[in-house]
């Protein structure tokens, strides 16, 4: 159970940090067709930590394809979607298997909510 919620938090960071913002400092993007632009993060020791694809999708973009971390995790996205993830060394995740965990962890925190005003 404990391994479980560290991996949950692991790829909960992993999404938070894929989700800021595109163009700031490190952060490079290069059009590659009419709405699809491949994308890495450069730290200040000038090693790639994220890389990735986006799609312009309804003038947003939203990650598509295959995203890899510096630390071996690897993402796949449809139009934004995750699909799947696999941090390194464990098992693939599905996204149905991350909702279910996001689910039963704000079931649990709803009962505690209930439990207090009760």
């Amino acid at each position: 159970m404990l391994n479980q919620k560290r991996v949950f938090y692991s790829i909960l960071i992993f999404l938070i940090l894929g989700i800021s913002n595109l163009f700031g400092q490190g952060r490079v993007i290069h059009q590659i067709d009419d709405n699809l632009y491949s994308y890495k993060y450069v730290n200040d020791d000038g090693k790639v930590t994220q890389k990735g694809y986006y799609k312009k999708i309804d003038g947003n973009y939203e990650k598509h394809s295959y995203w890899r971390d510096y630390v071996g995790t690897v993402a796949y996205f449809e139009n934004g979607k995750m699909i799947w993830i696999k941090p390194k060394g464990k098992k693939k995740y599905t996204y149905r298997e991350i909702e279910y965990h996001r689910m039963k962890a704000e079931i649990k925190r709803l009962k505690s909510l209930v439990a207090l005003n009760d």
